[in-house]
């Protein structure tokens, strides 16, 4: 298993393991079952799981439940970076504050205030929840301090950390003892992922370092990560393999398997540093390899992944020059923790294009039992009310409810998916 090491030695072992895990999947062939466990690695092959809707009971949205989140003056959102929910709370973070609401929408508090005072955080970056603590950790790269706050807006304390934890996107807790916290990918940072203790924030090591690097450190990629109870997850840019954080080292647990090889180091390397991620997905679905997962969601009982597939490309006029578009296929694997059982699903290819159909609008986060999205109040105003007599989804009088009461500048609606069995 690859174990956190120095940053010296770290690309070179997890290249090592990686090129193991490739011969390993190459052996194994087509012939193995989805649920093939080699190594403690589980293997699933997208093309080998049936294809189910695990929301939807009888073509009826009955057991999804909607949340207007208030708007005023005083909770208005902007575009959103992060939805957390934890118990009655919904906590928001948009590209200026973090906000928390409560389980029925209704505006509660800010987290935070950026200002000079000696209670006040220079800058607000990533955040994450400690649910034994119960409290908010929000990260101050001017300040070098972690702020920790009650979900009630009060500040307990303030932590500093480690020079390493330096220009952050995300933080997420792996256990009770360790911090995992994600990197802005550009060429002065090239790992994914660090590690750090709980809680005071000291440096342990890095973790998986970037496949690809950008040219400023605006980022490129952002793995994602996910944790519900004992389990935690972490993607790793243009890789199929999921990895998990256990006994103090990072381990591959899940290959997804959607029959596509791996995007080669060298094909990346060619062509880099890049601009913007999607130059790199663009280049890697154009020669027919795999650009990798692109998100991970935890309940208790079940996993989730999102990966796309490459369906083609157009162009449009932006600033009166020709730019390209990628049009690909967003699709999911959900898989039974326990016993491995693993279906697949494409909302657009399976259901149509209904804005409220789970998975049109991307997963957010998690609960413990359903999977959560975040539509924007502007793309709810702008349904044709004329054709949702056609959709058999709209018979659901809440549905029709929050579109015929929403306006243009509202607050998102978020739409908890459960997720029962699959």
């Amino acid at each position: 298993m690859t174990e956190l090491v120095g940053n010296s030695k770290l690309k070179e072992i997890v290249i090592v393991k990686y090129a193991v895990l490739v011969l390993i999947l190459l052996a194994v062939g087509c012939s193995q079952p989805n649920d093939r466990v080699l190594s403690g690695v589980t293997i699933f092959r997208t093309k080998d799981c049936p294809v189910k809707n695990p929301f939807l009971k009888d073509s009826l949205p009955d057991r999804w439940r909607f949340v207007k989140l208030e708007t005023s003056d005083d909770c208005l959102i902007g575009q959103i970076q992060k939805v957390v929910v934890h118990k009655n709370f919904i906590v928001v973070q948009d590209d200026k504050r973090i906000l928390v609401f409560d389980s029925t929408g209704a505006f509660r508090n800010r987290i935070g205030q950026i200002g000079r005072g000696p209670q006040e955080q220079l800058s607000m970056g990533a955040f994450y929840v400690d649910g034994q603590g119960e409290f908010i950790g929000v990260y101050d790269i001017l300040r070098k301090k972690i702020f920790r706050y009650g979900f009630d807006g009060k500040l307990l304390e303030k932590v500093g950390y480690a020079e390493e934890m330096d220009f952050i996107k995300d933080m997420s807790l792996a256990d009770d003892q360790n911090l995992v916290v994600l990197f802005t990918n550009a060429q002065d940072y090239p790992n994914e992922y660090g590690v750090f203790k709980a809680g005071n924030y000291a440096f342990r090591d890095y973790a998986l370092p970037y496949r690809v690097t950008g040219a400023t450190s605006c980022g490129v990629a952002q793995p994602s990560m996910a944790k519900n109870n004992g389990m935690f997850l972490m993607t790793s840019v243009l890789n199929d393999t999921l990895y998990t954080w256990h006994d103090g080292r990072v381990d591959p647990l899940y290959v997804i398997q959607t029959g596509k090889q791996a995007f080669p180091q060298k094909a990346i390397d060619d062509g880099g540093p890049y601009d913007y991620y999607p130059e790199v997905v663009s280049k890697a679905q154009k020669k027919g390899y795999s650009s990798g997962i692109e998100r991970v969601w935890l309940t208790e009982k079940f996993g989730c992944v999102e990966y796309h597939i490459y369906r083609g490309t157009g162009s449009f006029y932006m600033n009166n020059q020709l730019h390209e578009m990628i049009f690909h296929a967003v699709n999911y694997l959900i898989w039974d923790l326990k016993t491995h059982r693993a279906i697949h699903y494409s909302p657009a290819g399976t259901w149509g294009i209904n804005l409220f159909y789970p998975g049109q609008k991307n997963f957010c986060t998690a609960t413990e039992n359903e999977l959560v999205s975040c539509i924007p109040a502007y793309e709810i105003a702008g349904i044709d009310r004329a054709k949702m007599d056609d959709d058999p989804i709209y018979s659901d009088p809440r549905i029709r409810e929050i579109v015929d009461s929403t306006e243009e500048n509202d607050n998102p609606v978020i739409v908890y998916y459960p997720l029962d069995s699959i």
